[in-house]
């Protein structure tokens, strides 16, 4: 396998790319690496490359990228947009065309990743195949969360909250963006994160897509959204549990590899074959 650094050009800016490449394979066909939120992204990054190698071990093509505004790419977290994430997609997509002539491609996602690979893929004709790892499901429900990390920020800190989530959302409406763990977020983005609600898409029926749902505990019962949600794909879509501690959060253990996550997405994937 070969790991090339490249820099893919849009608008002024560049998006930071890293191609792994197998070293024989009789079939071109690639994924791309669609990274999670914000601190999220930090976290799981190791467990990202990891899994890109072991693809990339069996054969496939893997794009792993920066959208603007994040890690090693141009442009400043502040500025980001779900548009601008499509453009990104787009550019990594036409990239593997037109350098690797790869016409077969397939998108994998962790949380929000996930959730902006099957946007994506519901508007697009192009893309075979999801492999989605714990999707968010619904945006809104989704940035509340990620609000609630600024109070625990507040707590840690003035040991009280001084600025409710109401406040904090009107402070980013009237043109201020607010702190998540460090991260300057602005009311466009977090009303466009807010409006994702997957179960609320067409989505296509030839697409195969695979739901990984992430329990921390083996005996943690499927999740009802996720058993309805890949109902709306192929015959060969399947939802599974896995194993997993939640790596894209800091904890104690340092995540080289999500082993039971990439065993159980590598089976579903020779299946498929």
């Amino acid at each position: 396998m070969e790991e090339k650094i490249d820099f893919i050009h849009i608008k002024n800016e560049k998006i930071f790319t890293v191609f792994h490449i197998p070293d024989k394979t009789d079939v071109k066909k690639a994924f791309v690496f669609l990274h999670p939120f914000a601190e999220e992204k930090l976290w799981s990054h190791r467990v990202y490359v990891s899994f890109a190698r072991e693809l990339a071990s069996q054969g496939y093509y893997v794009a792993r990228f920066d959208f603007r505004g994040h890690g090693d790419s141009d442009g400043d977290f502040v500025d980001s947009t779900f548009e601008k994430h499509v453009e990104d997609i787009d550019a990594v997509i036409n990239h593997l065309k037109v350098k690797f002539q790869i016409m077969d491609i397939s998108l994998f996602g962790l949380r929000l990743g996930a959730s902006l690979a099957t946007a994506y893929a519901s508007s697009k004709d192009e893309i075979r195949n999801l492999i989605l790892w714990d999707p968010v499901l619904n945006g809104e429900r989704y940035m509340q969360e990620i609000l609630r990390s600024n109070l625990a920020a507040q707590m840690a800190l003035k040991g009280k909250v001084e600025i409710t989530r109401d406040d904090l959302v009107e402070q980013m409406k009237s043109g201020s963006p607010i702190n998540i763990e460090g991260y300057l977020l602005t009311y466009d983005y977090y009303n466009q994160l807010s409006g994702l609600d997957l179960l609320r898409l067409d989505h296509k029926k030839s697409i195969n897509c695979l739901i990984n749902q992430i329990v921390r505990n083996p005996k943690q019962p499927q999740n009802k959204a996720y058993a309805e949600f890949i109902e709306q794909f192929s015959v060969k879509s399947e939802l599974v549990k896995s194993h997993e501690e939640q790596f894209w959060k800091e904890i104690k253990t340092f995540y080289q590899s999500a082993e039971n996550l990439n065993s159980s997405t590598l089976s579903w994937m020779h299946d498929l074959k």
